[in-house]
């Protein structure tokens, strides 16, 4: 994995939509006791869901040492988060149960510096068995559907737009380069959602942030004997706001490009 140049501006990029992030906290049961959060980074979200429920139980966990430093200050004062480094795999053996697993904005991260599709399926295996009955598994991530991967319509039109603003174009380049010519949707999308994070762009160009579709997800879930209760997909204002501003997309062009998924899964 090529490492983060400057992993202060990576975590503040995700602290930022802290709100849209806690739009998970919906999906924990007010009667939740035990809540994992797999991929933590620095516990910002692990922190800010412990303090909305204080009568249940947080366990971060995260690969990066440093984070997890960095978590565990956070969490000095409070008595409902913990934070460790290790892997999903390792809590297989321990007795303790979740009644939720959250995994925010991660799973992409598991496709891109793992083993693939594999390694987002060993996941979901893994938090599967750490649920207790009734427990639900939540996934919050760049999600798109199946037809986006197909669809050209009205891409090459808006391509023209993205080529002619500002340094576009050498990301873009750089992102063809790891990912092939932008013809579809789902790559334009792909790409919109890249090109306004240059700051470690070595590391993240070739992340792939969309890499499981909505169906692909709920085939993982019916082989695991787990229910879909809830699917979504939406584009954040912001993202809206800043697209349209910097290459005049119409309303009409907009319309199916997407930022953020949320899919809950319970046994």
């Amino acid at each position: 994995m090529t490492p983060l140049v400057d992993p202060e501006v990576y975590l503040a990029r995700m602290a930022r939509p802290l709100q849209e992030k806690l739009k998970v906290a919906q999906f924990i049961s007010p009667g939740a006791k035990n809540i994992l959060d797999v991929g933590c980074a620095d516990g910002v979200v692990t922190c800010a869901l412990a303090e909305m429920f204080p009568h249940a139980q947080f366990l971060g966990i995260d690969l990066d040492a440093n984070f997890v430093v960095q978590a565990r200050e956070r969490a000095r004062l409070m008595g409902n988060a913990r934070f460790y480094r290790l892997y999903l795999r390792e809590l297989l053996a321990k007795k303790q149960k979740y009644d939720t697993v959250l995994f925010v904005s991660v799973l992409h991260e598991f496709f891109s510096y793992g083993e693939g599709i594999s390694s987002v399926l060993k996941a979901l295996c893994d938090a599967r068995e750490l649920l207790v009955k009734g427990g639900d598994i939540v996934i919050r991530d760049m999600v798109l559907f199946d037809y986006a991967y197909s669809t050209t319509y009205q891409v090459e039109e808006m391509l023209k737009k993205v080529r002619r603003y500002g340094d576009t174009l050498k990301l873009l380049q750089d992102f063809e380069h790891c990912f092939g010519p932008v013809r579809t949707l789902a790559s334009l999308n792909h790409f919109l959602l890249k090109y306004l994070y240059p700051e470690n762009w070595e590391r993240e160009c070739c992340e792939n942030y969309i890499p499981v579709t909505f169906e692909q997800y709920a085939s993982a879930f019916e082989l695991l004997g787990m229910e879909v209760i809830h699917q979504r997909s939406y584009l954040l204002p912001y993202l809206k706001d800043k697209w349209q501003k910097d290459f005049g997309f119409s309303e009409d062009e907009m319309s199916d490009l997407k930022s953020t998924g949320f899919i809950v899964a319970r046994t």
